[in-house]
């Protein structure tokens, strides 16, 4: 049996810190108001009983890997899938890793659709890659292939990119005037082009 011996409200943030023995252990959990509000809002010196430790325990773990969400993303975009593996990496389990990148793509902290767009555009524009060599590498980043050509297509109605543009671009930088035909074609290939296909 646990017995709930402290309750602390962070200011400002709409959770609470509970400190709890369980036997000879003490831990500290922090959880939203309104899963204590859930709890029937035990009080100190309250006995907690198992199904209710495993709810605390829960949303502890939930919160953690929320702060570690928001701290990821300060630093870097995250697509959803990869937000969820790097919480996986750090500790967290896979429900609550789930939940949490769910919550950030619902939250708008996540915008696949907005990433993919700055990430098509420098590899085309900037690093003058192909479709074939851009949907695997953004692939291997977690987005969905319908989602990559759905964004790409829209870049190339709009003008944002051009694929056949951007071949002549690479050709001028990469190879020497006079270059043969085999050259060219070995070229464009290695950096994602079809010769002969129009984008």
């Amino acid at each position: 049996m646990a017995t709930l011996k402290q309750i602390k409200e962070i200011e400002n943030s709409h959770l609470l810190r509970l400190g709890i023995s369980e036997g000879e252990e003490n831990a500290v959990y922090t959880v939203r108001e309104s899963v204590y509000s859930e709890l029937s809002r035990p009080v100190r010196g309250q006995e907690l009983y198992e199904g209710e430790m495993e709810i605390i325990k829960a949303e502890d773990e939930y919160v953690r890997a929320k702060r570690r969400a928001l701290y990821l993303l300060s630093f870097a975009d995250n697509n959803e899938r990869t937000l969820v593996a790097k919480l996986r990496e750090r500790g967290f389990s896979s429900g609550v890793s789930a939940e949490v990148a769910r919550d950030m793509v619902n939250l708008g902290y996540i915008n696949e659709t907005a990433q993919l767009e700055r990430l098509i555009t420098r590899e085309a524009n900037e690093r003058l890659f192909g479709k074939d060599k851009i949907l695997p590498r953004l692939r291997a980043k977690g987005y969905s292939v319908s989602e990559i050509n759905s964004v790409m297509e829209r870049l190339l109605l709009e003008g944002d990119i051009d694929f056949s543009e951007n071949e002549k671009r690479l050709i001028e930088k990469k190879l020497p005037e006079g270059a043969t035909e085999e050259e060219r074609r070995a070229l464009l290939v290695k950096y994602g082009y079809r010769k002969g296909q129009n984008f």
